[in-house]
């Protein structure tokens, strides 16, 4: 039996579908993959800022980070993510064009982040995408009718990398100069 890698945990703020819309993506996402395993509904994601990996749990930058976004406001929005993207390791969704209220909330979360003292991850850059699954294969676009929802909160979320595993560990709602955190 092989040894686990130590375990590791990441951070990062995104924008989850609903449930059913969730479902309606993992759906057509199981047709695309064929054997390929996809992202599972649950874990389906739109990342507006990620850290780099730390191996020990991030409490500390947990807390920085609830105190840093209680200063993020924005509106809620509607996202539509209507072009289907098949890069060299994974096909996505991806809005056909740009969305200002997304990349406003983003510029936000970016602060936000540098404020908490966050070091965002080496080498991602916000490019906003949904992953349905991973694969090997040459790239490839089209759109297509797309699927959308009203974005009306921001999560915070840890994942233990490796492990298939997303804890929720902050969420926001969206609303404009009224906005507050939920617990």
């Amino acid at each position: 039996m092989g040894r686990r890698a130590a375990p590791s945990y990441r951070l990062f703020f995104a924008l989850k579908p609903p449930a059913v819309v969730a479902r309606r993506i993992d759906h057509y996402a199981a047709i695309l993959a064929g054997g390929d395993p996809r992202i599972l509904p649950a874990h389906q994601h739109v990342t507006l800022g990620i850290t780099g990996d730390a191996p020990d749990y991030p409490r500390a930058q947990i807390d920085a980070l609830h105190r840093a976004a209680t200063r993020i406001m924005a509106d809620p929005f509607d996202l539509l993510l209507d072009r289907l993207c098949y890069g060299g390791r994974s096909a996505a969704l991806r809005p056909s064009r740009s969305n200002a209220a997304l990349v406003r909330l983003q510029r936000q979360v970016a602060n936000a982040m540098q404020r908490a003292g966050a070091t965002p991850r080496e080498d991602w850059h916000f490019s906003p995408h949904q992953t349905l699954f991973y694969r090997d294969g040459p790239p490839a676009q089209r759109r297509i009718d797309g699927f959308g929802w009203r974005v009306e909160q921001l999560v915070l979320i840890c994942s233990h990398v490796g492990r298939t595993r997303h804890d929720v560990v902050g969420t926001w709602a969206l609303q404009g100069d009224a906005q507050y955190r939920l617990f």
